[in-house]
């Protein structure tokens, strides 16, 4: 293995390991005047309906992604 390919791949697997660790440790910041996150875990689907139903007359998205 040459010392080119070492670099790329020691790049690859920083990036690899550090991305996931730099999004689990930088927190969860939103914009300036929008209401912060909400953590649907423990408190089920009841949070979110209270949410959705509170902004009956504006515009509301739900947007559920999967990581599959």
């Amino acid at each position: 293995m040459t010392a080119k390919s070492r670099r790329i791949l020691g790049v690859a697997a920083a990036l690899v390991l550090g991305v996931p660790l730099w999004i689990a440790l930088a927190g969860h910041r939103v914009p300036a005047g929008q209401p912060p996150l909400v953590d649907l875990g423990n408190a089920g689907l009841q949070t979110l309906q209270d949410e959705f139903n509170r902004g009956a007359d504006e515009v509301r998205v739900i947007l559920l992604l999967s990581p599959t």
